[in-house]
């Protein structure tokens, strides 16, 4: 992995190697970066089991969620801002207010 010298650039380059094949199928997509940090990002969480990976719900389907979610007493993380209904059970009332979730502390997420 190398790092820019310029402190104007944002990210840090890394290089992998991949076989012949998969170098031809990345040369045809138009960004690859935006697609391997897209790839990437998605592997690190499961598709939602409500929506399906689409990111969007039937109203009535987003009422019952939020009821469940209520119903739960479930918190929202800082950070990502997900609701986590069982990740705080037994925890002070000022943590309960600040609530950060496992993934977001693992990976040092700014919150």
């Amino acid at each position: 992995m190398a790092r820019s010298n310029s402190a104007k650039d944002k990210g840090v380059i890394v290089s992998f190697r991949v076989d012949r094949h998969l170098a031809d199928v990345l040369k045809k997509v138009p960004d690859k970066s935006a697609f391997i940090r897209d790839v990437i990002l998605r592997s690190f969480y499961d598709t939602c089991p409500v929506c399906r990976g689409r990111g969007v719900l039937p109203k009535e389907v987003a009422r019952w969620a939020s009821g469940r979610l209520k119903a739960d007493a479930a918190l929202e993380c800082a950070c990502c801002l997900y609701g986590y209904p069982a990740a705080t059970r037994g925890k002070t009332e000022k943590a309960r207010q600040r609530f950060v979730c496992r993934h977001c502390q693992d990976h040092e997420h700014s919150h």
